[in-house]
């Protein structure tokens, strides 16, 4: 009896022993199963937020860029001018910039119509990104025609004149007394600058040191000279009371309501804009060009403004339709005292405005009828600008079978 009372207790004590070996076991085993569980669904959970999070991103991308529309669309409508149009009667303008190895974005006008609109190479060599309709480009002398029209609208709320004389405002420059705005607006004022400044920072400066250096020629005759624009920006400063900067900022993004145009401060910042390359080769993106320190701050009113094609091609349309400025006005400011065909931010060469500024390889041309139903507007950040004014003045031709030089 008792020794199998000693087996029952031991085979118990082994029963009882295996039981806790088994707990014990299960134990560890669920806990390190468990905790091998936890992170692999912690760690598929983040790989499906991450893989959500690039599609989301992706989607954002790929809803910016639009696809090329193959009608054409008015070109009335402000919110046309965002879009990629290639329309069929334009191939052979987009054949014509492909075999001209143009580098930037083009927007064609027919009738009223856009039938192109369209980037060619690219904005961002290194980083495959190519030009658009959203490229942004430095504007260059053509900012004149923006600084004129807020003279203009200075002339029409009557605080200026077109015979206004510049001594009313910088008497200290020599013959100001015999300067009109008509004269500085048209180049033909005599004055240009001693000297570029370059170290100048902010508008204030500029204007001083433009009042400072501006030296007197022979009035009455053209003398292209941005000197005058710089003094219209410091006019406006002073009647308006108000920064060249912020009056760009009300005219022409508030009340214009012109969504990509950039001024210097911010251009770099802006994920549109064009990088510049030098070079007469288009298919060479090697040589990267910089801006010099202050370049664009000293082109006050004169050079130092980014927008898209299709933004300054709405700047034009209003203006040529009355909306921007009256018409009367406008009218008056473009009358020629001179043989010379500059008025006021373009030429006026009879049947259609011509406009061209360069910067830092960047080089916006605009070729456009008088009343804007009619353009070509080439805007590029590749230097090579004697194979691009032909092209322009190819196009233009072909557009509107009118002989054109630009």
């Amino acid at each position: 009896m008792r020794g199998r009372h000693f087996k029952n207790k031991k085979k118990r004590f082994n029963f009882a022993f295996f039981l806790l070996i088994l707990i014990l076991g299960g134990s560890y085993w669920l806990y390190g199963n468990h905790r091998t569980l936890f992170f692999a669904t912690a760690s598929t959970t983040e790989n499906t937020e991450v893989t959500q999070n690039t599609t989301e991103n992706s989607n954002d991308e790929n809803n910016s860029s639009t696809s090329t529309i193959v009608t054409a669309l008015s070109a009335d409508k402000y919110q046309n001018l965002n879009k990629d149009i290639l329309a069929p009667v334009a191939n052979p303008f987009d054949n014509t910039l492909k075999l001209g190895n143009f580098v930037g974005t083009a927007l064609i006008i027919k009738n009223g119509n856009i039938i192109l609109q369209q980037g060619y190479g690219y904005q961002d060599f290194a980083n495959q990104k190519r030009n658009s309709v959203n490229s942004l480009y430095q504007i260059g002398s053509v900012q004149k025609s923006l600084t004129a029209t807020l003279i203009y609208k200075q002339i029409e709320a009557g605080r200026l004149t077109l015979d206004t004389t510049l001594n009313q405002f910088f008497p200290q420059i020599f013959g100001s007394e015999n300067i009109t705005i008509r004269q500085m607006l048209h180049m033909t004022s005599g004055l240009t600058l001693s000297e570029i400044p370059l170290t100048v920072t902010n508008e204030a400066a500029v204007v001083n040191f433009a009042v400072q250096n501006a030296q007197l020629q022979t009035s009455g005759h053209f003398l292209y000279s941005p000197v005058n624009y710089v003094l219209l920006a410091g006019i406006l400063r002073q009647i308006t009371h108000t920064s060249y900067a912020q009056l760009v900022y009300n005219t022409f993004k508030v009340q214009l309501g012109l969504r990509k145009l950039v001024e210097y401060p911010d251009w770099y910042q802006n994920l549109h804009h064009t990088i510049s390359y030098g070079g007469k080769d288009a298919t060479d993106y090697n040589k990267v060009v910089t801006e010099k320190t202050g370049q664009f701050v000293r082109e006050l009113g004169t050079g130092n403004l980014g927008m898209t094609a299709g933004d300054l091609y709405w700047y034009y349309h209003q203006l040529l339709s009355g909306k921007l400025v009256a018409p009367e006005v406008l009218h008056a400011a473009w009358q020629r005292e001179t043989t010379a065909t500059y008025n006021g931010g373009q030429y006026d060469k009879g049947l259609y405005l011509r406009a061209n500024g360069i910067i830092a390889s960047q080089h916006c041309m605009v070729l456009i009828s008088k009343d804007a139903a009619n353009a070509v507007f080439l805007l590029s950040n590749h230097g090579n600008v004697l194979n691009q004014t032909k092209l322009i003045s190819t196009l233009y031709s072909q557009l509107t079978n009118v002989t054109t030089k630009f």
